[in-house]
């Protein structure tokens, strides 16, 4: 929000600070029973590696039981000399940022790209090589380069930086699909992940085309030449030495000599003989089952579905005739008997409805266990979804359908791997910042089951709140699908500070809790009619925080511990004389912590802006930030609060359009749409003490443009083709943002940005 027009309308509304100063001294309460981690589960998500940043992919030489390899995305190759140490310490074995700033070149780190994965030689024990997946920026030009290094003969724990040979340099005019990963198969050769190179709707016409580039499938190649293997056909992607391209092409790949695909005539001198699967929209982690060998990938969807693939040779998956086993985008220039012709997916799950346990928006591909660990998952393929957080495991029953089953749930992974000295599954948290083992708890530790137990309330009738427990207000609560919101706030302890900040996030001590209590009116505008849903806590903890939710019982005398897996509840309400039924949902434990994650500050409505207003509490009258101030709640006090910046409510007409829009998209996007929050690209950045220009709303690039290069973020004077106008209002083939958490349209909110959209002056694209 423009600087001005905060100052502006800070001084008409800047709220009174007159009034009755006097007020209780602040209260601790040591007999809460509210623990300071969460529930313990038979699976857990434990941390364990710290060191990397934002790691993509992990992997061990062959035969190497103690050093494990993780890529950052921004470029490092990360080394844990020993993952048995009681406080493994990584090291930097590859820096590619410097290595390519030597020569002129940068790592192109857009939306999706960077470094993307690694693969060690089958005989690396011997040649010393190593092949990466990389984003690469030569001019302004960016190209996926995948190239073979060298371990320094002397150094085992140091990359040569001057021993790199690219094998491959593709041209990429996108920055999102781009696969990246691989690995040596069972036969010796290198396998390859590319993506369909970008946008939506495959824009650029890759996904059924292999006489074209290197996109959307899978590659198989030959790196040491072998007796047999075939010379590629040239590609301006393939680098030469002598007129000899760097690698060569199994002479049993699939589509050698093709003259025709999907009964279509083609060049056998134009294909990309490399392929050994096609028709994948985004097939971001494969990997091999070490038993069976057996090649699985986890392919992104588009708008509604996300598919396990188990890869064959010269399979097509579909895309984009095909979304798992549904109608792509390209449905209609499908070969009439491509059902024939498509391999179907082993499993899809869905991006809305039905059994929220089992929908997502973006699937990691993973692995299948072969560890010991944990007995009852050895066989299974265990894969998640980065944004639901909800990690499954998969287990084959022959022609029947597979047996899928929540196991546990972290959101932002997007890589899995394994402890090479014991067999553990690895995942490689990307908003984390760490790599996090999967394990077995047997603890006992037992978690308050009710509300009523953990001794917050001291009469749950009226919901009033236990000594210390202090109720607080917010300038704009954040859509919660037409519930009611009450808050509290508690810092047990009476020595404990918080730590404010202007305009930035807050800092809470470990301990503090919150406690958000959700009603709905079972006739809609009708408050005699609020039925209890829910009261979610939120802890911080010396790590982070963790979420729980109690669900009440419909006659509102106590609520129950809801499981980590969250739930949904059906509710019967009467809208503007209409039965209807709304669906509502209560998070995950995972969900809960992708919302209030560090990068969000934890707390989503505890802030400056949400706090500064009027307040009336046990005899105090005022701004709410100097009740805390006055009470011993901030190590600092903060400057008057008139001159502090607030949100706007949608409905408070006094204020400008402008602000009250950037305060709604503050509110409901920011804790994602941020710099360095957990959405991996920075295409909006929402925050409200940003310029206009600064977010880059308007005419800002979309992600997602719906296959129509017109539409961008916000264009002035046009909802038609403003993306987050219809994620909204999830309207013109668009899915509803934010991705879960919701599943009304906020109507209100729609008719405000519209408004602001059609008044916001035009100016060049």
């Amino acid at each position: 929000m423009n600087s001005k027009i905060l100052l502006a309308v800070n001084g008409l509304f800047a709220m009174s600070l007159q009034g009755a100063l006097s007020q209780a001294p602040r209260v601790g309460n040591p007999n809460l029973n509210v623990p300071a981690t969460p529930p313990t589960l038979a699976i857990q998500v434990v941390t364990a590696f710290t060191g990397v940043s934002s790691p993509v992919a992990m992997t061990s030489p062959p035969g190497d039981t103690r050093r494990l390899f993780a890529c950052d995305r921004g470029g490092l190759v990360r080394l844990i000399p020993d993952v048995t140490a009681s406080t493994p310490t990584p090291s930097t074995f590859l820096d590619l940022p410097a290595l390519l700033k030597s020569r002129n070149e940068s790592l192109s780190t857009s939306s999706e790209q960077g470094l993307l994965g690694i693969a060690f030689h089958p005989n690396y024990a011997r040649n010393r090589y190593f092949y990466i997946f990389y984003s690469v920026k030569i001019g302004s030009t960016v190209y996926e380069r995948v190239s073979r290094f060298t371990t320094k003969a002397r150094d085992p724990d140091s990359a040569d930086s001057d021993s790199e040979l690219v094998l491959l340099q593709q041209e990429d005019e996108a920055d999102n699909h781009n696969g990246g990963d691989l690995h040596f198969g069972p036969d010796g050769y290198l396998y390859i992940s590319f993506g369909d190179e970008g946008w939506q709707n495959d824009l650029y016409n890759n996904s059924q085309n292999i006489t074209k580039d290197f996109f959307a499938g899978i590659a198989r190649i030959d790196v040491d030449k072998k007796t047999g293997s075939l010379a590629p056909n040239p590609h301006a992607a393939i680098p030469l030495d002598a007129g000899v391209a760097r690698f060569s092409v199994p002479a049993d790949n699939p589509f050698v000599g093709a003259t025709s695909f999907n009964g279509i005539a083609i060049d056998p001198a134009k294909v990309r003989t490399e392929f050994w699967a096609v028709g994948l929209r985004n097939p971001w982690r494969f990997s091999f089952d070490s038993q069976t060998n057996e090649l699985w990938v986890g392919d992104v969807g588009s708008n509604s579905y996300e598919e396990v693939d188990i890869i064959t040779k010269g399979g097509n998956y579909g895309w984009a005739f095909r979304e798992g086993n549904h109608d792509g985008p390209k449905a209609k220039d499908a070969p009439a008997d491509f059902d024939r012709l498509h391999k179907k997916p082993l499993y899809e799950y869905t991006h809305s409805g039905g059994d929220s346990n089992f929908i997502g928006k973006s699937i990691s591909g993973g692995l299948v266990y072969r560890g010991s660990g944990i007995p009852s998952l050895t066989g299974s393929y265990i894969f998640s979804d980065f944004v639901s957080g909800h990690i499954w495991s998969l287990t084959r029953n022959g022609t029947q359908p597979p047996t899928v089953t929540r196991i546990a749930g972290e959101v932002g992974i997007v890589a899995f791997g394994t402890d090479p000295s014991n067999g553990d599954l690895l995942m490689a948290d990307f908003d984390g910042n760490r790599i996090l083992r999967l394990t077995t708890d047997t603890a006992t530790t037992r978690f308050p089951a009710t509300l009523s137990a953990t001794g917050l309330f001291t009469d749950l009738a009226k919901l009033s709140p236990a000594p210390g427990l202090i109720p607080y207000t917010i300038n704009l609560p954040s859509w919660n699908d037409h519930a009611i919101t009450r808050n509290w706030f508690i810092i047990p302890n009476t020595t404990d500070r918080m730590i404010p900040s202007g305009d930035g996030l807050w800092t809470f001590p470990a301990g503090q809790i919150w406690v958000q209590h959700f009603d709905m009116e079972t006739v809609r505008g009708n408050p005699a009619t609020r039925k209890r849903l829910e009261t979610r806590l939120l802890v911080k903890s010396t790590s982070g925080a963790y979420g729980v939710s109690y669900r009440w019982n419909d006659a509102g005398t106590d609520a129950t511990l809801v499981p980590d897996s969250g739930a949904d509840i059906d509710l019967k309400l009467t809208v503007d004389g209409t039965a209807t039924t709304q669906r509502w949902h209560v998070p995950s434990r995972s969900e809960c912590i992708a919302c209030h994650s560090p990068q969000a500050g934890y707390a989503l409505s505890f802030d400056t802006r949400q706090l500064n207003r009027n307040f009336a509490f046990q005899g105090f009258s005022g701004n709410q930030l100097t009740f805390l101030k006055n009470s011993d709640y901030l190590s600092a006090p903060p400057v008057s609060p008139s001159q502090l910046p607030r949100y706007f409510a949608t409905d408070d007409n006094k204020a400008p359009l402008e602000a009250r829009v950037r305060s709604y998209l503050a509110v409901n996007c920011a804790y994602c749409h941020k710099a360095g929050g957990m959405v991996p690209y920075g295409v909006l950045d929402a925050r409200p003490e940003l310029t206009l220009e600064q977010t880059g709303l308007i005419n800002g690039k979309a992600i997602n443009n719906g296959g129509n290069p017109l539409n961008k973020l916000i264009v002035p004077q046009d909802p038609d083709h403003s993306v987050i106008y219809h994620r909204l209002a999830t309207t013109n083939g668009f899915t509803r943002m934010p991705p879960f958490g919701s599943s009304e349209v906020d109507q209100k909110a729609v008719a405000l940005l519209k408004e602001w959209i059609q008044q916001t002056p035009a100016k060049d694209p």
